[in-house]
């Protein structure tokens, strides 16, 4: 699946930023108008963190497995290996968000916790309060305000500035996540480090037994406790995740069935049709047909 640089998602946008620096960092808001070429439809993965938030209209957001309806001031966040689908809701009138891309480069410089964020951020949006939207507001102007001075250790200071922000938002999400959700789409530890992994391994390897040795764990506990966390066992769970990659490459590329084969590592063209229709009812030609 295409994985997008920072720089890529800037030109894959409608305009410009408002904010940047360099390669690494952006902010820019973007304006929706019904009938309006859709940006960031097709499924696609970031190197670094993309951060949503929606000031008016409606939109469908995909994270991973997970659906979203996007409606003012949601936020949204979407972390390193997540697998992001954005696009204006069909019935929806003009809309507007302001989005944030942090490459994988500055992630490194504020000294992001990629686990920590995993448990954190394990919903990957919620509705914010007012609290939360002045404290937006007040790091974009102090944003605007040291990217505007451009003194030799700027990339430093943005990283301080972000690993703030992180710090502040991840102690703000936890308390006004919507208790629902988080049920739906919950998350203990374990779980949360289960699909980190599985998104990230999932096209390389679709054995249990991988999972559970990088966790420390049996497959038989590994797969009971997901399932009582998510409502779906660990194996499930990797053949969701086989097939949104396959699904992809059928419906949004030309690669033959044979390159989408070698793509998921599958030993050969007919295990992975075997494995598709299995679970697809029907073959990956018939799905790409459909």
């Amino acid at each position: 699946m295409e994985s997008l640089t920072l720089a890529q998602l800037r030109e894959a946008l409608p305009v410009r930023p408002m904010l940047s620096h360099g390669d690494d960092f952006f902010i820019t808001n973007i304006r929706f108008r019904p009938g309006q070429e859709r940006h960031l439809a097709f499924p696609c993965r970031f190197e670094g963190v993309i951060c949503m938030y929606c000031v008016e209209g409606r939109f469908d957001l995909r994270i991973g497995l997970d659906s979203f309806d996007v409606r003012k001031d949601c936020f949204a966040v979407s972390l390193p290996e997540d697998i992001l689908s954005f696009a204006s809701h069909h019935h929806a009138g003009p809309g507007e968000i302001t989005l944030m891309a942090i490459s994988e480069k500055m992630l490194q410089e504020m000294e992001f916790d990629r686990l920590g964020a995993l448990y954190a951020f394990r919903c990957r949006m919620v509705k914010v309060d007012v609290r939360t939207m002045i404290l937006i507001h007040n790091f974009q102007n102090i944003f605007r305000s040291v990217a505007g001075d451009r003194h030799a250790d700027l990339t430093r200071s943005l990283g301080y500035l972000l690993r703030s922000m992180n710090i502040e938002l991840t102690h703000i999400w936890d308390r006004i996540a919507d208790r629902e959700t988080l049920q739906r789409h919950g998350r203990s530890p374990l779980t949360g480090q289960f699909l980190a992994l599985l998104a990230r391994f999932h096209s390389e390897h679709r054995n249990l037994d991988f999972y559970a040795a990088r966790l420390g764990l049996t497959p038989k506990y590994l797969s009971a406790a997901v399932k009582a966390d998510s409502g779906r066992t660990a194996p499930e769970w990797i053949v969701e995740y086989v097939l949104m990659e396959a699904r992809y490459y059928l419906k949004h590329t030309s690669l033959p069935v044979k390159e989408i084969a070698w793509q998921l590592h599958f030993a050969n063209q007919m295990d992975f049709y075997r494995y598709f229709q299995r679970h697809c009812g029907m073959t990956p030609s018939e799905y790409r047909n459909s």
